[in-house]
């Protein structure tokens, strides 16, 4: 008896031992593993420290902010999985200290939230392609820890793409669980939310891979997010006729691969379809090009394109084409990008600050200067000379393709258009194919008479608010583009703010490249202010401008800018000279200036006689008539109210063949009477007019002479 006794006591003090040694270890252990867990936070928290010192010293001192984000991101990222495979693993054995990995549970939820936030920054200023999933669980449920060790294994497979946080979606500490759940619509466990759309239930890696990849490989990411129908909409074209000769441009065979490329790439967007514009990266990877520029260009349009392109890459093989062009702003802009940086991009300030709307509501950094004195007033004495040894340098809209008209070809060319959108609406008597319409004529013209040309392809234009400017030869965003011409659907966008506009329309998009190229002059439109301000700046450069469309031209009145409006082309001798058609007015003549209203599209064009007269006649006494149109061909219209008033000159624009006949039946009707053309010799009609009258027929001179 006493022998079991002795044997009772011993077994029951050995097990108490047992137990007191086990509960010591716990402690030991427990105070081992929230050590652990506790460095890790504190190290997180160092780090967490540094980096906000970090983006203080850049913002003070200069630096790439980007780079930081991007490389702390990816320390934070252990350490959120650090802590949170450490307190899921220990927290299931400590019996004693519950509270304290209660407290470090709700910390680890808390530098969850904040790593969140973090890469959603990232996501949000440097562009950087994480995806961030929140998978909520739930404790001691089986499919919750599947879904957990998947999506380990998952993140394993795109560790510098994807990040992992996880929630206890019934942990009720800390709110913010709670209130993330409740924005997700989360009502279960398991749940992911993949770029806010959340997942219900078990999910395999398979499944998930192709979430993912779709995600990673999403089509025209940047310019996804812009309206392409909006230049189409505006000009009430026939979408289904223009995708049907996009159709016929995929299709043939002998067309350009550039052309095949950007004719998917415009129907895609027009018709939302991702898969025409991943198709359309097939042929611009077959493009066989001898030409620096030509490569970096097609290198931007897969770095823009997305559909799983290595991104960096092709904007470092961008990077190196320019800068074998000595384009080292352009060259350093993408290798930024690559890495992930900041633009950084510089804007002119007398641009951006500019406060004084004209017409159509745009805001100029240039305005009219005129002064003087005399009995008459000399326009149109003003010219640009060219020969042999000159170079002009063009828009590629409207000379080499025309995107709405559904011509599209290799953005250099050769083969000249002169013809464009009108061609599908216009009788064959008003389209005057001998002549030809816009710059492309023009630019025909000039090379006849020997010229040399060149052409202006993906300027690169940055978003200033809701505003975008061209660059200039410095790497200064300068000159305002208007909307449509951004939005034109062969547009390449870098950046939800930086783009590449391959069909360059306008004086504004001229300027790096009429640089570069030693141009004697640019041809291009001047419809806008941002496009007149280009010419001025090209001007204190020895680089004219011929303003084939000249709505804003006025603008340059008394700058002493190097600049011809609607000017007649002719050859002289050796010399190609545009404009030179001198045409006097005298102190007090009788003027009827052709206005309109802005209620028809494109009627606005008839606004430009008008606002330069209404200029001109602030320094010089005119007796000046204003009748505004209020459709097309009402010319005739204008033309009895110049009868009634005894006009001796009228300043119209000759669009059509009904403005034609009746400025030619007025001017018949006396010899003494003159016509000043605006907006009128990029179109037949116009050069016609001006062609068959060279003595009472000018243009709109920026710099008028006072005699």
């Amino acid at each position: 008896m006493d022998a079991q006794r002795t044997v009772l006591w011993r077994s029951l003090l050995l097990t108490v031992l047992i137990f007191a040694v086990g509960i010591l270890l716990n402690h030991v252990f427990d105070a081992v593993r929230i050590d652990t867990i506790v460095g890790v936070m504190r190290e997180h928290e160092v780090h967490n420290d540094a980096y906000r010192v970090e983006r203080f010293f850049t913002s003070e001192f200069g630096g790439e902010e980007c780079e930081l984000l991007t490389s702390r991101i990816s320390d934070f990222k252990k350490e959120i999985r650090k802590v949170g495979e450490d307190l899921g693993s220990y927290s299931r054995f400590s019996f004693f200290r519950r509270n304290d990995y209660d407290y470090l549970k709700r910390k680890y939820f808390l530098l969850e939230f904040r790593f969140l936030a973090l890469v959603e920054r990232v996501n949000r200023e440097c562009d950087h392609p994480y995806v961030p999933i929140v998978f909520f669980y739930e404790i001691d449920d089986e499919d919750s820890e599947r879904q957990g060790f998947i999506l380990e294994d998952l993140s394993k497979g795109y560790d510098q793409q994807l990040v992992v946080l996880s929630l206890d979606k019934g942990y009720v500490d800390e709110p913010l669980v709670q209130v993330l759940a409740r924005n997700y619509n989360v009502t279960t466990a398991p749940t992911m939310v993949i770029d806010g759309v959340p997942y219900e239930g078990l999910h395999y890696t398979g499944e998930l891979n192709l979430t993912l990849r779709n995600l990673l490989r999403v089509a025209d990411p940047y310019g996804r997010k812009f309206d392409f129908m909006f230049t189409p909409r505006a000009a009430g074209s026939n979408v289904s006729q223009l995708v049907g000769l996009l159709d016929g441009i995929i299709q043939n065979e002998s067309a350009s691969y550039f052309a095949r490329g950007d004719a998917l790439l415009v129907k895609g967007r027009l018709l939302k379809d991702d898969s025409f514009i991943c198709q359309s990266l097939s042929f611009f990877d077959r493009v066989n090009s001898s030409s620096a520029e030509e490569r970096a260009l097609l290198f931007e349009t897969s770095a823009s394109l997305g559909c799983g392109r290595n991104r960096a890459a092709f904007l470092r093989a961008a990077a190196s084409e320019w800068k074998g062009l000595n384009n080292s702003f352009r060259a350093g802009l993408l290798e930024r990008l690559a890495r992930g940086g900041q633009l950084q991009l510089q804007f002119d300030p007398v641009a951006t600050s500019a406060n004084t709307s004209v017409i159509s509501g745009y805001f100029s950094p240039i305005l009219p200067n005129l002064s003087g004195k005399g009995d008459g007033l000399v326009v149109g004495a003003h010219s640009v000379v060219l020969n042999s040894s000159s170079v002009v340098v063009s828009q590629d809209d409207r000379v080499f393709r025309d995107w709405l008209g559904g011509q599209l070809a290799d953005p250099f060319g050769p083969e000249v258009l002169t013809t464009f959108s009108e061609r599908l609406s216009y009788r064959p008597s008003d389209l005057l194919r001998e002549i030809g319409w816009h710059e492309g004529a023009m630019v025909r013209d000039l090379s006849a008479a020997g010229v040399q040309q060149e052409v202006a392809v993906g300027t690169l234009v940055a978003r200033w608010n809701d505003r975008w400017f061209a660059v200039d030869d410095a790497g200064v965003f300068r000159f305002e583009v208007p909307l449509d011409k951004v939005l034109y659907p062969t547009t390449r966008f870098l950046h939800r703010n930086l783009a590449v506009v391959i069909d360059t329309h306008g004086v504004n998009m001229l300027v790096e490249q009429a640089v570069r190229n030693n141009a004697s002059a640019v041809l291009g439109c001047c419809d806008h202010p941002g496009k007149v301000y280009a010419a001025w700046y090209l001007s204190q450069r020895n680089i004219s401008t011929i303003c084939s469309t000249d709505k804003y031209l006025y603008l340059a009145l008394g700058r002493n800018v190097s600049a011809v409006g609607s000017a007649p082309i002719q050859i002289v001798g050796s010399e190609v000279v545009v404009g030179r058609r001198p045409l006097e007015l005298s102190n007090g003549e009788r003027v009827l200036a052709v206005n309109s209203s802005d209620k028809v599209f494109a009627l606005w064009y008839y606004q430009t006689p008008a606002s330069y007269v209404f200029e001109l006649a602030k320094v010089f006494p005119l007796n000046v008539t204003y009748f505004a149109l209020s459709n097309f061909s009402q010319m005739e219209l204008a033309m009895v109210r110049a009868r009634e008033v005894n006009a001796s000159v009228v300043a119209a624009r000759v669009f059509n063949s009904a403005d034609y006949r009746a400025v030619k039946d007025w001017l018949d009707e006396h010899g003494s009477r003159r016509v000043l053309l605006f907006h009128s010799a990029s179109y037949p009609f116009g050069r016609k007019l001006l062609d068959e009258y060279p003595e009472r027929s000018s243009f709109d001179d920026p710099n008028p002479v006072f005699v």
